[in-house]
């Protein structure tokens, strides 16, 4: 089977030489592994005499009714296979096999007759080769046509038919057989040529196509052509009884046992031979598939990234909601307990705001609310964390910080706020300023309630003093250090 080379950007070169090299063995292996009972044609044809023969009715006999048996077992199995998959291709491999079975038969019915009529017991075997294998050219042509409905081949009585005109080839090779004429050896060679050519012209279509590429039991397909091409040629150079003759009978056996393997594998996969990949096509899907997989999956911690990082964040201004703002509180405090540092918490608002979005609309609103987390954001170190509480009230979260630390940081916070100099859609100023209240876990409670309620408590103390300044737990502190 054919596979592609490594990709250029993801393999060196020697693994791209090392690839072609393997696979220009494997492609010398699989014909040398064809070609091999022409090792035995030729040895015989040099080194045994022709005259020397092994004349055993029953022991042909029970070969041919094997044979026949085999057959239409496998006619069988690859008609169910077409009625499962409708695949146009099966339908006359199986006629194939049928017509193998009911052409052959005479040859085995007739073998006690070899020796007193030997043109009908020779001409059924090339006939049902060629029949054969002129059936499995003809499917191959219609190999990765669209498939079909196999009721509608029973209603219009296509299998009738097939049997009724082999049961007439049967009767015609009779015919021929009896002719006045001594045209039975000629026959005999004419079919077996003609058995030949059919199965060269099948190499040969596979071979200047795609698709032997299609599936790996094309493979089995196009070494048993071979094998069948192999046994016709033996036959050709045999006379009846020989040992080239019966080494003819067990080429030909060897090629249908390869290519009844083949059905058998599509029977217990897909019932098409279509549908059955090798273990490397397999494996370079698998392979395909997965990092499909891994893409997806990468693409979906993306995606889970960005919706939790939207479930967690206040759309207009970026920073943490309540929720999420409370949930780190918890669980800094809970790091702080656990190592013994400092956790400081400020509870900001921003003043006369109501005011802002009464006069100059909503619109100024939201610019001095997305203006004031940006200032903050600048001011506060990474591992610092601001929360939108609701409306204008906001909280800063200050890990490791301790009281005097965390006025420290609001007293600039308050500062940097007092400094901002914006201006609302409609063009007037806006002066901003803020309102803090500072507390420290420890001094001011053990829990995130009681610390939370002091730093409300002391902003609501910061808007008595007449807003735009910071209290913590030493009371008023407006200058900045």
């Amino acid at each position: 089977m054919a596979h592609p080379e490594p990709a250029a950007g993801s393999a060196t070169p020697a693994e791209i030489a090392s690839h072609r090299f393997t696979k220009l063995y494997e492609t010398a292996l699989t014909a040398a592994f064809a070609l091999t009972p022409s090792i035995a044609i030729l040895y015989l044809h040099l080194f045994q005499r022709p005259e020397l023969r092994f004349e055993h009715h029953l022991i042909h006999e029970v070969a041919i009714g094997a044979a026949i048996v085999l057959s239409g077992f496998i006619a069988w199995v690859t008609w169910r296979c077409y009625e499962s998959s409708g695949e146009p291709f099966l339908r006359w491999l199986t006629l194939g096999f049928l017509a193998f079975a009911v052409l052959y038969a005479p040859h085995g019915l007739l073998t006690r007759l070899s020796d007193t009529h030997l043109p009908l017991f020779l001409l059924y075997g090339p006939a049902s080769r060629l029949a054969m294998v002129g059936l499995f050219v003809y499917g191959l042509m219609q190999y990765g046509k669209p498939h079909e409905e196999p009721s509608v081949f029973r209603a219009n009585g296509f299998w009738h038919r097939g049997l009724i005109a082999l049961v007439l080839i049967d009767l015609v090779i009779a015919a021929a057989s009896f002719s006045p004429l001594p045209t039975g050896s000629l026959l005999r060679i004419a079919l077996e040529i003609a058995a030949l050519a059919c199965a060269l012209a099948g190499i040969a279509v596979m071979l200047s196509s795609r698709h032997h590429h299609g599936s790996p039991l094309l493979l089995f397909y196009l070494i048993a052509l071979a094998v069948f091409a192999q046994s016709s040629i033996s036959f050709l150079l045999a006379g009846a009884w020989n040992h080239q003759w019966w080494l003819g009978h067990t080429i030909f056996a060897a090629g249908f046992f390869l290519l009844s393997y083949g059905v058998v594998q599509a029977y217990h996969t897909t019932r098409a031979f279509s549908s059955v990949y090798s273990l490397a096509d397999l494996i370079r899907q698998l392979k395909t598939e997965k990092a499909r997989a891994e893409d997806a999956l990468i693409r979906l911690e993306r995606a889970n990234a960005q919706l939790q990082h939207l479930a967690a964040t206040d759309a207009l201004t970026g920073a943490s909601n309540r929720r999420d703002f409370l949930e780190r509180l918890e669980a800094e405090w809970a790091r702080a307990r656990r190592e013994g540092t400092s956790l400081s918490l400020l509870a900001l608002d921003l003043d006369h705001f109501k005011r802002i979005n009464d006069e100059h609309g909503h619109a100024a609103g939201d610019l001095v609310l997305r203006s004031f987390v940006s200032a903050c954001v600048a001011q506060l170190r990474p591992s610092d964390v601001i929360g939108r509480m609701g409306g204008e009230e906001f909280s800063v979260l200050l890990p490791a910080d301790d009281e005097l630390s965390a006025q420290r940081v609001a007293r600039r916070l308050r500062a940097t706020i007092a400094d901002l100099r914006l201006v609302a859609p409609d063009g007037a100023p806006l002066a901003v300023s803020v309102s803090i209240g500072c507390a420290t876990f420890g001094i001011d409670g053990v829990s995130t309630e009681a610390v939370m309620r002091r730093a409300d408590e002391r902003l609501y103390a910061a808007k008595d003093s007449g807003r735009n300044c910071v209290v913590a737990h030493t009371g008023l502190c407006c200058e900045e250090e």
